[in-house]
């Protein structure tokens, strides 16, 4: 199974843009990938119906002062993302507001109310959605 939220294409050709100088939260660790916040200044794992602001790039080891390098999610940005959870029988093609597994590293497909995301296609072989962050924290 594909491993978190990998980027696929933008809508508008945009590039990403990436956020080096944000620190990731003290004593947590982060997996490329993930999906991310920003709170207090710095980068934290971003799950159930948390609007992320971005996509971790790097792994990130528990520590103090940790670096991390973000490429913020922006409109048209569509991304591949693996579903975990007994998918809810409203889990298709075109539902919105589905929301991100605890790990941040994937759909919960047994979740499809108040989350960020939106489905366009579903690949029920390989357990991985095509996906698009309707709500963003930098929106």
């Amino acid at each position: 199974m594909a491993q978190g939220f990998s980027f696929a294409l933008n809508d508008f050709k945009s590039a990403g843009t990436r956020i080096t100088d944000k620190l990731f939260t003290n004593s947590e660790a982060g997996a490329a990938g993930e999906a991310v916040k920003l709170v207090n200044g710095r980068w934290t794992k971003a799950s159930g119906t948390d609007a992320p602001g971005g996509i971790l790039n790097n792994n990130v080891k528990a520590g103090t002062d940790q670096e991390a390098d973000v490429t913020l999610i922006t409109p048209g940005d569509w991304f591949s993302a693996p579903y975990t959870g007994t998918p809810d029988a409203a889990f298709k093609e075109g539902v919105v507001g589905v929301t991100i597994s605890a790990d941040g590293l994937s759909l919960n497909a047994a979740t499809v109310t108040g989350g960020a995301i939106a489905v366009l296609n579903i690949n029920t072989n390989t357990a991985t959605a095509f996906v698009k962050f309707k709500s963003r924290q930098f929106s």
